[in-house]
């Protein structure tokens, strides 16, 4: 699970940083104070991270895959991924038939995927497609690892591809191939020591191929851009052109020291009310660095900031211990759990639903800072696998 990110890291921290050196454009005091925001952050990650993974894991023993035998929780996991995959794939065509366009074929792209302008949606209409969106998210490596370890299930991989079809022509990246990634990282993970050494080759190269996504289908052309690319290292910054974490976040801190809006905590559930509220992580985001403008005409999903940068916009440097130390010790505990469970199950399906709840439901106590609305879903659907609850 920690290995997914390496990819994520090269494309977005690395290549801006070490190659391109996008901090040179920014002030020293703003490039000082978001390093060592960092590096406090990271400490106190560490630390946390150790101490909840020394904790003796929890054995609870309602859970579904704790006290079902093996063979039956797998029958159970099939049927139930049968049942959601259908779900999702339908409630996704009707989304975008509702919607009337499909990002991916509208004539303002980036617009559709973020419903701005002409392209803003009913809430209804919005709550149909997220929430089947995310449902596919969830199902689509179960899926394919239902086809994976019985061939015979053919309908599961069709199910998968056309998942990951629906969910590429909304133009949202990451969610889309997010299952098809893990899916494979899970097999080759499982083989041997070979086989995951070129696992990480081929997450680099998986991630390299995602960030100039939006060159590859169409959606943005190279010569409207290139205009705004320095004339160093042209290659790094087509590749770094779709995940500019390092420039939104030093572009944020620039804006926040000017005029600081300190959040206490606000942001930490404002994620999870509907609408675009104030304290909403990416409206406030976007409010930081658009002062006086309003947020929800602008085409942008909010700035992804990291743990520290959180703690720090909350409750200044308490904050930056205190949330980087939660979000590892939290991490940590779960790990614990995770891999206990994955190493007595000894099954690859079993641990394929595992990792998912990890990704899906425990990743979002960790990140107890950007809570948000969209985890429900996952949660809904992931509640089937742990608990017996039927579908009729």
């Amino acid at each position: 699970m920690a290995h997914l990110n390496l990819g994520f890291i090269f494309i977005a921290y690395f290549i801006p940083a070490v190659i391109l050196k996008e901090q040179n454009d920014y002030p020293n005091d703003t490039v000082s104070l978001y390093t060592l925001i960092l590096g406090i952050g990271a400490v106190c990650f560490v630390i946390g991270l150790y101490s909840g993974f020394l904790i003796k894991p929890i054995r609870i023993s309602n859970f579904s895959f704790s006290f079902l035998d093996a063979e039956v929780y797998k029958q159970r996991i099939v049927k139930i991924t049968g049942q959601f995959l259908l779900i999702g794939i339908i409630g996704q065509s009707f989304g975008y038939l509702l919607m009337g366009f499909v990002p991916a074929f509208a004539a303002d792209p980036v617009s559709a995927k973020f419903f701005r302008g002409p392209y803003q949606v009913p809430f209804y209409v919005s709550i149909i497609y997220l929430s089947s969106f995310f449902i596919l998210t969830t199902i689509t490596p179960i899926a394919i690892m239902v086809w994976y370890t019985n061939k015979k299930k053919k309908l599961f991989l069709l199910g998968a591809i056309v998942a990951i079809m629906l969910m590429t022509v909304s133009l949202s990246r990451g969610p889309a191939f997010s299952g098809l990634v893990l899916a494979v990282a899970i097999i080759m993970s499982f083989k041997n020591r070979l086989t995951f050494t070129l696992l990480i080759v081929l997450l680099v190269g998986l991630y390299l191929l995602s960030s100039v996504f939006y060159f590859v289908v169409g959606v943005r052309d190279f010569a409207d851009v290139s205009g705004n690319f320095k004339d160093d290292h042209v290659f790094w910054r087509v590749v770094s052109a779709g995940t500019v974490d390092i420039t939104d976040q030093l572009t944020f801190m620039d804006f926040f020291n000017k005029d600081p809006t300190w959040t206490y905590g606000r942001t930490v559930l404002g994620g999870l009310i509907p609408g675009h509220y104030q304290w909403n992580p990416a409206i406030y985001t976007l409010n930081v660095v658009n002062p006086g403008e309003d947020a929800t005409t602008l085409v942008s999903g909010g700035l992804r900031l990291p743990a520290p940068v959180w703690g720090y916009v909350s409750f200044q440097w308490f904050g930056v211990v205190i949330f980087c130390f939660l979000s590892g010790f939290f991490k940590g505990i779960l790990l614990k759990f995770t891999k206990y469970w994955i190493f007595k199950s000894q099954s690859m399906l079993i641990a394929t639903v595992l990792i998912v709840i990890n990704i899906s439901v425990f990743a979002q106590i960790s990140d107890f800072f950007i809570l948000s609305i969209y985890a429900l879903p996952p949660l809904f659907v992931l509640g089937f696998y742990v608990f017996r609850i039927k579908i009729k």
